[in-house]
Parts: C-alpha cells; sequence; structure tokens
C-alpha cells in the first residue's frame, strides 16, 4: 500500500487531523499525506451535507469551466450520493436520498437536458438498480429498468438520440467450468446489454457475452468462484457501452481485455485487444495493450477513447500506472494507431473504474475512478486542470472513489428555497442545486407580515455565503436570490432575527386578527374557572359567615 504513515501522525499522537478554515488554508504536500484527513469536507450552516474540500494542484483560463459531476462514495465518505461541482471546486448540488450513484451525467433527451445516474444495490462490482433521469429542478422525470425482469447494472447507462437508452445487465445462469478447473455444474455472471425505449419502456435490442465468448479466453482469476448460484463468477465483465450513426455497438469487456464491435444483428464484426485482436498496432502495442479497462467511446471517424485501468487490484497490474487512450482505427487495414495517452502527472495507478470524455473545447477530461482525482488535458496530452478530492496516500485503499467523472453544462432551477440560518453574528444562505444565483439581497421586517426592508447585497462566491450583522435590522430576516438582471428568483424562509428559529408563513399572530376563536374560547374557559372556585369556596364561606354572625349574638345577648 502507498499510504504514507504521516497520515496516522495525528493520530497516532491522540488528535484529530489537521482542520481546514478555507481552500487557501490547504498545503497541498500536507492534504495529499493525509493531514487533513482522508477526505477532508467543507461544512455548512444553512445546509446539514458536506462536499469534498478540494485540493486544486494545477488549473488555469484552459480549463473547461462547467460543471464536474461525480458521485463519491467510500468508507471515508459518510453521505454518499450524486454531486456537482463548478469549475474551482465550489458545491453547487447534492443529495443523499438515492444512497451510492454511479455514472452522473447531463445527458439530452428529446431536446431537454437531464442529470442521469444509476441508483440501487452495490455487491462491489455489479449493481441491482435502476436509472434516473432528472430535469432542471431535480425532480425525478423518468426512471428507466431493463426488459425481461432483469435489473440494471451500475456500469452504464447512455442515451442515444434516437430516445432509447443503453444499458449493462448482469444476470448469473448456469455454465460448465471444467475447461477453467471449475464444475461442470458452475454457475457464471453473464454480460449482457440491451437497449430500451425510454418513453415506453421496450426492448429495442439484446445481446449476451455467452453466446460469442467462451470462458477460457478470460482474463480474470476464477480462484475459487463459480461453484454456487451465490458465489458465481464473473469471466466477461461488461462495463461500457457506445453506439455509432450505422447501429453498430461498442462494448469494453474488462476480464477479456478486449473492445468489441457488433452488429445491428448481434454479430461480432470486430475485437480490438485481448487474446485475439483482429488489428494489427501500428504503435509497438501501445493502442492495443490495454487491460482491464473501462469507459469505451467511439467518435465519427474511427476514433476510440478508453481508460485503460492496467491493473486489476493492488497486487496485479500489466503497466505501472493508469491511462486514458485516444486511438485511430483504419478499417480497409484493420491497424490500430495511438494518438494519444493521457497520464496522470503523479502516474495514478487505478485499479478499478474510470471515463475518458472528449469535452466540446477540445480538451480531454479523464476521471480516475478508485483513485479520488480528476486532470484535464490537451488533445496532445498535456495537463491543463489536476484535482484531488481526496487525500493521495489513501488512493490504493478506495476509501474515497468515484466511478466516472464528467464535465458538462447545466442550468438548475431548484423548485425548494435557498436556505437560512444564524450563527453568532452573521445570517448564512445557500440554495443547493441553483446555478443561476449571481447575488444575494438581506431583508428585515418588524412583523412577519410586514413591509421589508433592504439591508444588504452580497455576491455569490460560493455554495454558501454570508452576511455580516452588526445592528438591528427588525425582528425578522429572510434573503432573496437575485439573478444576473436584479430580478428576484426566489425568497428564503423567514427567520426570527435573534433565536435564528424559522418561521412559518402560515402562522397569523393572534393580535392581528379581529375576530379569534381562541380568544372567546380562552375567555370561556376563565370564566368556567372562576365558576368553579367559587362553587367550590362557597359552602365553607357561608359556613364561616353563620359561625361569626351567631357568636355575635350570643355576646350581644
Amino acid at each position: 500500500m502507498r499510504l504514507s504513515i504521516l497520515a496516522f501522525l495525528p493520530l497516532l499522537a491522540g488528535a484529530s487531523p489537521l482542520s481546514l478554515k478555507s481552500k487557501s488554508d490547504s498545503n497541498p504536500l500536507w492534504y495529499d499525506q493525509g493531514l487533513y484527513g482522508a477526505y477532508p469536507t467543507q461544512e455548512y450552516v444553512s445546509f446539514d451535507l458536506s462536499s469534498p474540500r478540494v485540493n486544486i494542484l494545477q488549473w488555469n483560463s484552459k480549463c473547461d469551466q462547467s460543471y464536474t459531476f461525480l458521485e463519491p462514495r467510500g468508507r471515508s465518505v459518510a453521505d454518499p450520493g450524486p454531486m456537482i461541482l463548478d469549475a474551482r471546486g465550489n458545491l453547487v448540488y447534492t443529495e443523499k436520498k438515492y444512497g451510492q450513484a454511479m455514472d452522473l451525467r447531463v445527458q439530452r433527451y428529446k431536446g431537454e437536458d437531464f442529470i442521469t445516474f444509476w441508483a440501487g444495490n452495490d455487491d462491489g462490482t455489479h449493481g441491482r438498480g435502476r436509472y434516473y433521469m432528472l430535469d432542471s429542478s431535480y425532480e425525478v422525470r423518468h426512471v428507466v429498468g431493463p426488459a425481461n425482469n432483469l435489473e440494471g447494472d451500475l456500469h452504464e447507462f447512455q442515451l442515444t438520440q434516437n430516445g432509447t437508452a443503453l444499458m449493462t445487465i448482469y444476470e448469473i445462469i448456469p455454465a460448465d467450468l471444467s475447461a477453467m478447473g471449475g464444475p461442470k455444474d458452475g454457475w457464471i455472471y453473464d454480460g449482457l446489454f440491451q437497449e430500451i425505449d425510454v418513453a415506453t419502456g421496450d426492448l429495442i435490442f439484446q445481446w449476451r457475452a455467452s453466446s460469442h465468448y467462451h470462458i477460457s479466453d478470460s482474463f480474470a482469476p476464477r480462484k475459487s468462484k463459480g461453484k454456487s448460484h451465490d458465489d458465481a463468477w464473473d469471466y466477461f465483465h461488461i462495463n461500457s457501452v457506445d453506439k455509432d450513426a450505422d447501429g453498430n455497438y461498442y462494448i469494453s469487456s474488462r476480464y477479456m481485455h478486449t473492445i468489441t464491435c457488433i452488429s445491428p444483428k448481434g454479430e461480432v464484426l470486430w475485437k480490438l485487444g485481448g487474446a485475439a485482436s483482429d488489428f494489427r498496432d501500428l504503435s509497438q502495442g501501445a493502442a492495443s495493450n490495454f487491460s482491464w479497462q473501462h469507459h469505451v467511446r467511439w467518435f465519427q471517424g474511427n476514433q476510440l477513447t478508453v481508460f485503460d485501468n492496467a491493473a486489476y487490484d493492488n497486487n496485479v497490474a500489466t503497466m505501472p500506472y493508469s491511462r486514458g487512450l485516444l486511438i485511430q482505427l483504419d478499417m480497409e487495414a484493420m491497424t490500430a494507431t495511438l494518438i494519444t495517452d493521457f497520464v496522470s502527472p503523479m502516474h495514478i495507478s487505478a485499479h478499478s473504474q474510470g471515463s475518458v470524455q472528449r469535452l466540446n473545447s477540445g480538451n480531454y477530461f479523464v476521471g480516475w475512478g478508485h483513485s479520488a482525482a480528476y486532470t484535464e488535458f490537451t488533445p496532445q496530452g498535456h495537463v491543463v486542470c489536476n484535482v484531488h478530492f481526496g487525500a493521495s496516500s489513501f488512493f490504493g485503499w478506495g476509501w474515497i472513489k468515484s466511478y466516472r467523472t464528467f464535465k458538462g453544462a447545466w442550468v438548475g432551477r431548484p423548485n425548494t428555497l435557498p436556505a437560512i440560518a444564524r450563527k453568532r453574528n452573521k445570517v448564512y444562505v445557500s440554495w443547493n442545486g441553483a446555478t443561476e444565483v449571481k447575488s444575494w439581497k438581506l431583508q428585515g421586517t418588524d412583523k412577519v407580515k410586514g413591509n421589508f426592508t433592504d439591508i444588504d447585497t452580497i455576491k455569490k462566491n460560493g455554495f454558501e455565503d454570508a452576511f455580516s450583522i452588526t445592528g438591528t435590522y427588525g425582528d425578522f430576516l429572510r434573503v432573496a436570490a437575485l439573478d444576473s438582471e436584479g430580478e428576484v428568483m426566489a425568497v428564503s424562509e423567514l427567520m426570527n432575527a435573534v433565536t435564528g428559529q424559522i418561521v412559518n408563513h402560515a402562522y397569523t399572530p393572534i393580535q392581528d386578527s379581529d375576530v379569534v376563536p381562541l380568544q372567546f374560547l380562552l375567555v370561556l374557559l376563565s370564566l368556567v374557572t372562576l365558576a368553579a372556585a367559587g362553587y367550590a369556596v362557597r359552602k365553607p364561606a357561608l359556613g364561616y359567615a353563620n359561625a361569626i354572625r351567631l357568636r355575635f349574638r350570643r355576646v350581644h345577648i
């Protein structure tokens, strides 16, 4: 393991990891050694979830300025879920109700942008769940799943221009494993993919690996797996699907070390890499010697991107570090040429997960999967941005990871209201998921339904901003979110200026009502109480009065 002993020094000394007050407080070396913890986070006053306090190791104006989509999870992540950061690593949106999410990104469906991701049960290798499509208000508009009562796997949910979705599936089936030293009546995870019509759920196409790939071609160690249904052997491990304009499909098999092209009829047209590649490698093997790879994408002109993990785990690797690859195929000569490889400045070896994305700017964005990092490259492979969202000394442990990482344009207009909170002499405000807020306006009033007075306006600088309160501005406060034109988008709930408690807008003070039934009830209860008390003391009082009267009469007689 590459975990530095420095990461344990605060614990050995009986202290907590060093705290960070702001991003500027971060020492990059200390951060990566784990002195701020395995997963340094930013906490908020007005919001109950945290976000990673990223370590920006390299940044310049050539970086794509769109949002970053990732799904932090792992042992050190308390609340895993979909997350959006801005180009500087500030939180934009996060949600914990879905649990672990995978493959978070922006995709277009019928002319509208959606945030899409998988959520469900993850056994560490495969997933059983469904795919979610959230609109700009973060409401779930579509929930998509496979046909034939199968469950959606975490690895792929790719929308097409035809309103369909490509998805990976794992199904446990019986198989003869005697060729691999296993039982004749053994069990395997078969790798499938389906194309589904999103609107109707109808099955368009299905393909399964067991009909085309023999188990003996697998590079995956079988160990003792495959003896029972509950311990099936994953011999193929499908982890990505793409489709071109001609209807051909492109899949990645991690355990075959192969990229396969499949015709619309389900025939295998060619294989790149693995034990039986159909291409001659013109780059001395660098274009086809990928292994344990993820996330293959096809581009016009027969170019492919692939994330070459080059490792199965911390002990089994074919290269000392992982790479993003851009490969050119010549379909007439059947040759493959490596155009560019994208390598982390610290030569990260990510033995699982990972992604390569071609950005609209022409740059390439690489998520390092099992390692909590993402890097942006020029087409020539030069680094322009490099960010860690967890300490690199923990990269080999996978305590903080994101299955894939993407960049993309997004407009978020949540149906919720901005959140407001007070701590000491500051009023804090945030609005989870809102991307169009440019400034905040603090307002005060003496009455719940009174007229508001503008107190202060500040620019939006991050996920959460704060107003300093130095005087008295009324009994109640609220904050308005303003857009680029200075127009009010929404206002927060009303907050008691002294206690910091949120006031229910439906509450109507008694003194402000002309007729309040509760007042009559209180008066009636008071009268009943007085009457009861009077009745209770009536007899003793009369008896006492009679006794005095009789004694007075005796004295005077």
